[in-house]
């Protein structure tokens, strides 16, 4: 077996000739826009430029409202919280997802419980899910994984 590069192999791509592109990019455009923001001394929620993106993007998909989040943790944990979930509450979820579905569940005080996949699109487990409803069940989170579909139709009939 060869070496890493790293331990001292072969590399696949010479840097000296063929370097990485420098990331982040931006353009003038985008650097005029930070210093806006920058500078109006508002770099949270409810800046100029977050209203008038939550305005924009709210008539590009006929909505009357949106908000921006800072990531899709972010944005499960509003949900959970939209849906009035909290102390003592069971959220359904699969067994394999990024830990920021459990997480999120937990941040609002409620019970992550843990459902096997399907084995051939590696998501939530409609049949499971029914298995695993009780009286304290308030939400299910289906997650799409590697390009594969949870089955809605079955999870929202059951839902």
């Amino acid at each position: 077996m060869s070496k890493l590069a790293i331990s001292g192999g072969k590399p696949t791509r010479d840097t000296q000739t063929n370097p990485w592109h420098p990331w982040p990019v931006w353009d003038k455009n985008e650097e005029r826009s930070l210093l806006e923001v920058l500078n109006s001394g508002i770099w949270s929620y409810n800046g100029v430029k977050e209203r008038a993106f939550n305005k924009a993007f709210a008539a590009y998909n006929g909505v009357a409202y949106s908000i921006c989040a800072a990531n899709g943790t972010v944005t499960l944990q509003l949900a959970l919280e939209a849906l009035g979930v909290g102390f003592g509450d069971e959220v359904i979820l699969p067994g394999l997802t990024w830990q920021a579905t459990a997480a999120t569940i937990a941040d609002v005080n409620a019970v992550p419980v843990l459902v096997d996949v399907e084995e051939d699109t590696w998501c939530i487990d409609p049949k499971k899910v029914e298995e695993a409803i009780t009286s304290r069940t308030k939400a299910i989170i289906p997650v799409h994984l590697y390009g594969n579909f949870s089955d809605m139709d079955a999870i929202l009939e059951i839902a």
